[in-house]
């Protein structure tokens, strides 16, 4: 299940939400002041990995768009 964010444009709240199949087309609200005047945030994401080598010689690592781990 993917986890959005997203952020209110009455009130610049920034929250998250799990999105399911069923729940797709409901309207999302702020948590903070229930407005329905929310935006979709570009997120950035991450993955981690194992730092143990492989037969290679090569170890796994953990991988970001911004850099992150390596």
């Amino acid at each position: 299940m993917p986890i959005y964010e997203y952020i209110c444009e009455k009130c610049g709240n920034v929250f998250e939400t799990i999105v399911t199949s069923s729940s797709s087309s409901d309207v999302i609200v702020c948590k903070k002041c229930g407005s329905s005047d929310v935006k979709k945030k570009m997120s950035s994401f991450s993955c981690g990995g194992s730092s143990k080598s492989t037969p290679l010689g090569g170890g796994l690592s953990s991988c970001s768009p911004r850099g992150g781990f390596s």
